[in-house]
């Protein structure tokens, strides 16, 4: 990786740190400049305006969730459905312990704030539910080769209804700043896996 990428790179690390715990709004480019030890000048160097950092950002945030989603989700140890157990179980656990209650998920927070202000976050934000979720696809797809979900199951619909209880549930938690919210969606998991055997 070139130096040059590798600067971009970490200043899209330190500055996600801001951003995930303050939101777009409230996060300047001084503040993220300051967090990667840079001047603010040299911020655009790297990056077109805020809009461009956050889009780097949101992308990062992706990749980090991809490999924690592809570790758990691929684990053959475990039954397909037990691997989406866990990984629901170990994001319960990281959140309940970390920040408060007021992380929540970057993708979620900033498209409940950002959307209907920039089409290029709006955008974004799509394209990075898709791809963050596609380990939770290829499990239930092997759930259903294995015969533990129903044949004529639409796994594209029960992705969305997985993922949307979920990001749901997490901006209750980040309302009522408790894990209760995360703790009946656990509850639900196991009734929407249980429906979709059949």
């Amino acid at each position: 990786m070139k130096q040059r990428d590798e600067q971009k790179q970490y200043i899209t690390r330190m500055g996600l740190k801001a951003l995930y715990h303050k939101g777009y709004n409230a996060t300047g480019v001084q503040e993220i400049a300051n967090a990667a030890g840079i001047p603010k000048g040299s911020f655009y160097n790297y990056f077109k305006n805020k809009e461009d950092f956050a889009i780097q950002a949101m992308r990062l945030f992706t990749e980090r969730e991809l490999e924690t989603m592809e570790q758990i989700l691929t684990d053959t140890g475990k039954p397909p459905l037990e691997r989406i157990k866990s990984l629901y179980q170990h994001k319960i656990a990281y959140l309940s312990t970390k920040g408060g209650f007021s992380l929540g998920c970057l993708l979620c927070n900033i498209t409940l704030e950002m959307a209907d202000v920039s089409e290029a976050i709006a955008g974004e934000a799509s394209r990075c539910f898709i791809k963050e979720y596609a380990p939770l696809l290829a499990c239930l797809e092997q759930a259903q080769q294995q015969g533990a979900i129903a044949p004529n199951k639409d796994l594209t619909l029960l992705t969305s209804q997985i993922r949307n209880n979920w990001l749901g549930a997490l901006v209750i938690m980040k309302a009522n700043k408790s894990d209760a919210s995360l703790c009946e969606f656990q509850l639900l998991l196991d009734d929407i896996l249980n429906a979709a055997a059949g």
